[in-house]
């Protein structure tokens, strides 16, 4: 399965254009790999912000210290075969913002994605080990 991830609020808590804090995501990102599903980053930060910073890079970062291998960013690597679509294609998106998304209060206020429903989700799915 092709996986698309946000990042902010997703895998981290919301600090942009920092890199936030763990919300949990490290464990069933890696057991997705590890099960052969393929990760995507599919995030709004980009290689040049207005500021001139590269918070890509950063959060492409996150993934590699947390080894979590990534199939894609912001891209389907295989899609161009068949398609010019800009969309990134991927059987399942994972964000902070889609309607259905298991999500969970922090005690500042923010809503960041519950991992621990989605772990559940894809082991009761057999997705993961």
């Amino acid at each position: 399965m092709i996986i698309a991830i946000d990042f902010d609020g997703t895998c981290v808590t919301h600090e942009y254009p920092e890199v936030g804090e763990s919300i949990g995501a490290e464990d069933v990102l890696r057991k997705l790999v590890e099960n052969g599903h393929k990760l995507i980053l599919y995030t709004m930060r980009s290689h040049k912000e207005n500021d001139g910073r590269d918070t890509l890079s950063e959060a492409e970062k996150w993934f590699k210290d947390n080894g979590i291998e990534l199939y894609g960013v912001n891209e389907n690597p295989t899609q161009v075969l068949w398609t010019e679509s800009p969309k990134v294609y991927a059987n399942l998106y994972i964000d902070d913002s889609a309607l259905g998304c298991p999500k969970k209060k922090l005690d500042n206020g923010r809503i960041v994605v519950d991992w621990e429903v989605i772990g559940a989700l894809f082991k009761n799915a057999n997705l993961i080990d």
